[in-house]
């Protein structure tokens, strides 16, 4: 019988980002309290998460690069040259207990994921998804790319037609980059268009792959605005046809809740039923996967859509309310909404959202048909 596991660790409450970053909000440790407070999740399904031993972090990235992010880390400062070459200390990827062991324990916990799916298990790491972080560089809040290092336990236990699937709102550039000469590792992107959001030079729909990863690279580079129908559209005719010429074994698929409405760093406005649903599209098309987080910087958003992912990894119905306990967790946050002339007070009542669905848009439709002629290209 497939049991369920939710990887993470309260350790994370003590390893944050500095102060006014967009990732010092509480995550993992919120998600793992909600879930607790609404009696949605069993001691027996947790597993406490564990750092990743360094043969690990070396599966992709550089060892003088790892080895400066553990100095700085250990004297909590700028070593010499680090800023420029590493990319560690600027304001994006700032020096702070989250640098390196919190990055080291949720790569390890992404690991622990593919362990336990290997297992049997349906395993979530809410922690993972660092899907921006170079072989030798820091980039984009990310250090330590973990889901190229799950990736690469998968190809060690010898899979090797492996498919990501990318939800977060920002294209995920270093994954691509990772497998852009693969052909073992076949990367999809739902994202918004690198025209006007982070990381502007990479995730454009003409990036395909090249010498054997021709045609594995796959971007969908969405406008601002996208809602409920859109997104299920576009990823739904998007599998539809990848599925014709690339038959995946195994597959991971980073679900960062940025995609949301109430998410201060994206112009996408999905409900959470409406991602719930793309998560329910991509199982219905290829069974169970490995599942990591991402972004998200909204941590009531966050916790909520995350606590209904998880009931649909471990077969729950969603309840509808918040229940009082569930409630006293979401008001004990310490964030403000950055407009706070915008009434918020239904994410702290009600767990589901009403949907967003809508009008697909002419430049909608006029992606999906370049993406199917990409795809059979």
């Amino acid at each position: 019988m497939t049991k369920a596991k939710l990887i993470g660790s309260l350790k994370y409450k003590n390893l944050r980002y500095t102060k006014n970053h967009p990732l010092r909000i509480p995550r993992v440790s919120l998600l793992l309290d909600f879930l607790v407070a609404m009696g949605l999740i069993e001691e027996e399904e947790k597993v406490e998460g564990r750092p990743a031993i360094m043969e690990e972090l070396l599966l992709f990235h550089d060892k003088e690069y790892i080895d400066t992010l553990i100095e700085a880390d250990e004297c909590q400062c700028v070593p010499k040259g680090a800023r420029e070459r590493f990319g560690i200390g600027s304001y994006e990827n700032p020096v702070s207990p989250a640098m390196f062991r919190g990055s080291s324990l949720a790569t390890g916990s992404s690991v622990q994921a593919v362990e336990l799916f290997l297992e049997g298990n349906s395993a979530f790491n809410p922690a993972g998804g660092m899907h921006h972080a170079f072989r030798d560089r820091a980039h984009g809040f990310c250090f330590i790319n973990d889901p190229v290092i799950a990736i690469e336990v998968l190809r060690q236990k010898g899979f090797n037609k492996i498919l990501y699937i990318d939800l977060d709102a920002h294209h995920c550039d270093g994954v691509q980059t990772a497998y852009y000469d693969s052909d073992e590792v076949y990367v999809l992107s739902l994202h918004q268009s690198p025209e006007y959001a982070f990381p502007f030079e990479r995730g454009f729909i003409e990036e395909r792959g090249e010498g054997k990863g021709k045609g594995y690279n796959l971007n969908l580079p969405l406008p601002k605005g996208v809602n409920d129908s859109e997104f299920l559209f576009i990823l739904e005719k998007t599998l539809s046809h990848l599925l014709d010429v690339f038959t995946p074994q195994v597959y991971v698929v980073q679900l960062g809740t940025d995609p949301l409405l109430e998410d201060p760093l994206s112009k996408f406005e999905l409900s959470n039923v409406g991602f719930l649903e793309a998560f329910r599209i991509v199982r219905d098309a290829l069974g169970k996967g490995v599942y990591l987080g991402g972004g998200g910087y909204n941590p009531i958003a966050l916790a909520r859509s995350w606590a209904m992912i998880w009931c649909e990894i471990s077969g729950r119905d969603i309840p509808e309310n918040i229940t009082p306990q569930g409630r006293e967790v979401l008001e004990a946050v310490d964030w403000e909404e950055f407009d706070d002339e915008i009434d918020r007070s239904y994410m702290y009542e009600k767990l589901i959202d009403e949907p967003r669905t809508g009008e697909i848009r002419e430049e909608m439709r006029r992606i999906a048909l370049k993406m199917k002629e990409l795809v059979y290209s």
